[in-house]
């Protein structure tokens, strides 16, 4: 009887990597299957899908062999991996035509499990992408990854779900991610491809195991009138294979600011940009989807403020390894994605006014972020605090309660120097204005802010259901065609004569 030898050594990685691609629940059975397939090289390979992507494993036994090819539910097979000793061995075999025995050791003797094995060619697969692939350096995969952290996960919009390898401009090709609310851009690359393609986010491309397992090669195929293009990232011993949306990327060169309309840029030195993210990070900040924070430059120094309540007294920072050349703003912006330009790398900051959309950048690599809207905003802090390596935090008064909107294009307040104090005082800031009635038309707003919240929970609700539904047409449409063919093999045996 025919067998295939799988040690657990090789099985138990890439099981962790095929878990990520499998479908966890369906209602066909082979979707739940991986598929072994043995060559005559001696390469042993693991395959799995969803229908929309799938994720292959390729390790060697050494000696060739004869080829076979069978499937295995993944569940049984990682079960048993998970009992075996990283030195153990499982050999997989045929059992007649619906089943097959997966023998492993146990306390020095050999257990059998028997489990349900559907035909080979019942296995869907997606189309071969033939000719040779395009190698990604470092430096185009770690752009990939920050475009796609920068990607919308909106079910709605799948065209901005992923990073998308923009190949229009032939003398510079990008690699753009966006959500609506920042986008993230990187140059300075030249693929030979023909036509630009989105790379959909997925969570096998951040594992850690595909990361690792060398350098990414890729293939592409184009659209047809009946199928989405389809690509092919891999690696070493991995091989991952999707379908991208077919469609036109956005136009996200219209949304960038003129590079001469900057007035104000802030450079913060490469070796403090670790100590201030942990110091932005620690500043009080509203529980709310926007989790405002504020920066200030003024005087030739860099303030970031923040708040946990309206009402509260402002908390600021000050960032001493920084230098700032152009008139004095202040800004708001979502902390995330502060941090997140800075984890990239992205320290300095451009800016044009407290309304429109500021740039962090580095290199070639580029996030715009649009501004938030504060109705006040604190007065500037002229007397420099005691020196300290990276940052410092000062207190200053409970301001007028104000309204926080997420709308950029709202006017904010603008910043009013306060008078030096004198030596020997401790470097604080007041907020301007009184308490007031917040007006009707504010109100309004915010109710309306609040309707459309609603209604994009509920277009997101809509668009998982249309996945769903999506997914079981495309599980009826397998059926559909294996009961044809059932039904051709019946059709031909009724007109054989004996």
């Amino acid at each position: 009887m025919k067998a295939i030898t799988l040690p657990v050594s090789e099985l138990r990685p890439a099981l962790a990597g095929l878990g990520k691609v499998i479908s966890k629940r369906s209602t066909l059975a082979v979707l739940g299957c991986v598929r072994l397939r043995r060559l005559s090289s001696g390469l042993v390979d693991l395959t799995v899908t969803d229908l929309d992507r799938s994720a292959a494993c390729i390790f060697s036994l050494g000696d060739p062999s004869e080829p076979m090819t069978l499937l295995v539910p993944f569940a049984d097979l990682a079960n048993i991996a998970k009992s075996c000793g990283n030195n153990d061995i499982i050999t997989v075999e045929q059992a007649g035509d619906t089943a097959a025995t997966l023998r492993f050791p146990v306390a020095g003797q050999t257990i059998e499990h028997h489990c349900e094995s559907l035909p080979p060619e019942q296995f869907p697969l997606l189309p071969e992408i033939a000719g040779n692939s395009i190698a990604l350096n470092d430096n185009l995969r770690q752009s990939l990854h920050e475009a796609m952290e920068c990607a919308s996960s909106d079910p709605t919009r799948l065209i901005i779900n992923g990073a998308c390898l923009d190949v229009s401009n032939p003398d510079a090709h990008y690699v753009v991610g966006t959500d609506g609310r920042h986008l993230f851009s990187a140059n300075s690359f030249k693929l030979p491809l023909a036509h630009s393609i989105l790379i959909p986010e997925h969570k096998f491309l951040a594992w850690k195991g595909f990361n690792s397992d060398g350098e990414w090669r890729l293939k592409t195929l184009p659209a047809t009138k009946e199928e989405a293009p389809v690509f092919e990232l891999s690696s070493d011993h991995w091989r991952y294979t999707s379908r991208s949306v077919d469609g036109i990327y956005p136009n996200w060169k219209q949304v960038l600011p003129n590079p001469c309309a900057y007035q104000t840029t802030i450079c913060i030195k490469p070796e403090a940009v670790e100590e201030t993210i942990r110091a932005v990070q620690q500043l009080p900040t509203t529980d709310d989807m926007h989790r405002l924070i504020g920066l200030q430059a003024v005087n030739n120094e860099l303030w970031f403020m923040g708040r946990s309540k309206s009402d509260a007294a402002w908390t600021r920072i000050r960032i001493h390894e920084a230098g700032i050349s152009g008139p004095g703003v202040t800004i708001f912006l979502n902390r995330n994605m502060l941090v997140k330009a800075l984890r990239f790398g992205l320290s300095n900051i451009d800016i044009i006014d407290a309304i429109s959309p500021l740039r962090f950048s580095l290199g070639g690599r580029q996030m715009i972020v649009m501004p938030l809207r504060a109705q006040e905003e604190p007065a500037a802090v002229s007397t420099p605090p005691p020196s300290v390596p990276v940052a410092e935090q000062t207190q200053s008064p409970p301001p007028a309660a104000q309204p926080q909107h997420p709308n950029p294009s709202m006017q904010t307040t603008t910043t009013s120097n306060t008078p030096p104090a004198q030596a020997g005082t401790p470097a604080t800031a007041t907020m301007t204005g009184t308490p007031e009635t917040k007006p009707a038309l504010e109100t309004a707003l915010a109710q309306i802010e609040s309707l459309k919240s609603a209604c994009r929970e509920s277009i997101a609700s809509l668009g998982k259901l249309g996945d769903t539904i999506r997914q079981a047409l495309r599980e009826q449409k397998a059926g559909d065609k294996d009961l044809q063919s059932v039904r051709s093999t019946l059709r031909s045996l009724q007109g054989m004569k004996l």
